[in-house]
């Protein structure tokens, strides 16, 4: 791979446009804001291990992976493929300043690179995120009877109860 794949800065502005200019993930703004104050970028940057590259001039740049990941996993995706439809999405990529995301072999061979070292510094940087976001949430947002209760499920509940002990799964299946 000869060319190089970067995050650009960008400016935007929010306008009306015919419906094949719109894009599906126009709620990702709001996921793109977060990430971007919490400085995402910089802490991808400044973990090496994210980084196999041994030609850093030349292929994705870490922050395109991990965008690509993670705005696939927000808009319901739940395979590497996810990341590569991106691309069909011309507003998102242009929004986010990445001029092309990686396919889904790609994905998978830096995935595999980074190994160990890479998936240490991914769980630091989701510690780091997390407390940074509760530090700034006002505490109803995520207590539950005062306590810090987490689903790491897209399953919708229907829950009552102090402990949760009136949860239950609201779809058939």
């Amino acid at each position: 791979m000869s060319k190089h794949y970067t995050m650009r800065e960008r400016k935007f502005s929010v306008r009306f446009e015919p419906s094949e200019k719109a894009t599906v993930h126009g709620g990702q703004v709001a996921v793109a804001a977060v990430l971007e104050q919490f400085g995402l970028k910089k802490h991808v940057k400044a973990a090496r291990a994210l980084d196999p590259r041994t030609a850093k001039g030349k292929g994705y740049e870490p922050i395109v992976y991990v965008t690509g990941i993670l705005f696939s996993l927000t808009s319901g995706g739940c395979s590497l493929k996810e990341v590569e439809t991106l691309n069909e999405d011309e507003a998102l990529k242009s929004f986010l300043g990445i001029e092309r995301f990686p396919d889904e072999s790609s994905v998978g061979e830096w995935l595999r690179n980074v190994g160990e070292k890479g998936v240490d510094a991914v769980r630091r940087i989701v510690r780091e995120f997390v407390g940074w976001a509760l530090e700034r949430a006002e505490p109803a947002r995520y207590q539950h009877g005062g306590e810090v209760e987490c689903f790491f499920d897209d399953t919708q509940l229907e829950v009552y109860g102090h402990s949760f002990e009136g949860a239950q799964v609201n779809y058939e299946g």
